[in-house]
């Protein structure tokens, strides 16, 4: 029987979970570059447009360099021992990037090469100092998209910690022993529920308010605690025989009819929730929405490059919206997960099937045993002829 990793897939909420960044900025500051340049090139023909070229080269550059400067002082006279740890070329690092040498070398290489006026001395001072006006007052700081594009490209969000620190200390040590815990389980007290084996999975019902209760059968009239699953006993940092356990919910659909499935809340998220309640942790509301959303994506990139949790989870991103105009949106919306991962697996199984009528698998004439003899030719002959 075919399986697939059940989850959520961004279709289903393309305006709810952002996408990682791309290079949009980078092409269309690329080619605004290149216009600016044709235009000066074509339309400014008395003018030297290299020599103009040479001079905001060098005060882009010198601006930049004046720039790390003021960081590298305020890093070396402050910060030298506890940052850096007395290491020079780590404070450099910091304050300047790799490709800052081969900007030098062309610097030095137009300085040897090229003559320099005295207006041109001070175009580029000019050019500097309102550089460092604007830098002091602020203008040239990352923006919100800046800053939050740099902690996603490097992991340093929140949501990344909280997402890698549950499936570490969590997921990946429950979830490759589901399917023995419901096997055990049905040994012990009651195989007729938990039926469908393409349904046993860990539903993690991710809420994007991360207002998490207590017990779920309180959110919805329609869901109900069944059981336990048996405990699973691990020694972990120190603490012997921990015990990890999975609940059985009843949840009726609009016709009372009973479905039974394995839920439960990603815990991460009540931390979101009373960062954003502490005005310690200086954390919005907008702030625990996006590091929300930036969760479930993260949570859900990881489990599906697991070999471990694979087909053993299905990520459920909860709409509070939605959840607040309708007072069984929770159950309908698990009882959909549910529906959705019986069609897909029953439509991957009749695929399956169909391949292997399109396959047949016996041998449909009597194999003859070709030979040639000629040297001339490509063809072999039969040899029972």
């Amino acid at each position: 029987m075919f399986q697939m990793s059940c989850h959520l897939s961004d279709s289903d909420n393309p305006n709810i979970v952002p996408k990682p960044r791309g290079n949009s900025p980078k092409v269309i500051a690329t080619t605004l570059a290149i216009l600016f340049i044709l235009y000066i090139y074509i339309y400014q023909e008395e003018h030297d447009v290299i020599h103009m070229l040479k001079n905001s080269f060098f005060i882009s550059f010198s601006s930049y360099m004046l720039k790390g400067i003021c960081n590298f002082v305020e890093e070396r006279w402050h910060h030298f021992q506890p940052r850096y740890g007395k290491n020079c070329c780590k404070l450099l690092k910091a304050c300047f990037f790799e490709k800052t040498v081969f900007c030098i070398f062309v610097a030095v290489f137009i300085v040897l090469f090229t003559s320099f006026k005295l207006q041109d001395i001070v175009q580029i001072i000019l050019g500097c100092c309102c550089f460092l006006i604007f830098y002091v007052a602020g203008f040239f700081g990352p923006t919100e998209v800046e800053i939050s594009q740099i902690c996603e490209m490097n992991k340093k969000n929140v949501a990344h910690g909280l997402a890698w620190s549950f499936y570490i200390g969590y997921l990946k040590k429950v979830l490759p022993r589901l399917e023995n815990l419901i096997e055990a389980y049905h040994a012990e007290k009651d195989n007729s529920i938990l039926r469908y084996k393409d349904t046993w999975k860990v539903h993690i019902l991710i809420p994007l308010d991360c207002h998490i209760p207590d017990e779920i059968s309180k959110e919805d009239a329609n869901i109900h605690f069944f059981d336990n699953l048996p405990d699973t006993q691990l020694n972990v940092a120190g603490v012997m025989k921990r015990s990890y356990k999975h609940s059985v919910y009843e949840i009726f659909d609009e016709s009372k009819r009973p479905h039974f499935c394995i839920v439960e809340y990603a815990t991460p998220l009540v931390s979101l929730y009373e960062m954003s309640r502490d005005s310690q942790a200086a954390f919005s509301s907008q702030d625990r929405l996006e590091q929300t959303k930036l969760f479930y994506r993260t949570l859900k990139d990881i489990l599906e490059d697991s070999k471990e949790c694979r087909n053993l989870y299905r990520l459920v991103l909860l709409n509070d919206n939605k959840r607040g105009e309708d007072p069984h949106y929770l159950s309908k919306e698990i009882i959909k997960h549910l529906d959705q991962q019986i069609t897909e697996e029953y439509s991957v199984e009749e695929e399956g099937q169909q391949l292997q009528h399109n396959f047949p698998t016996e041998l449909s004439h009597v194999p003859k045993l070709m030979i040639s003899n000629d040297n001339n030719s490509d063809l072999p002959r039969s040899l029972i002829a």
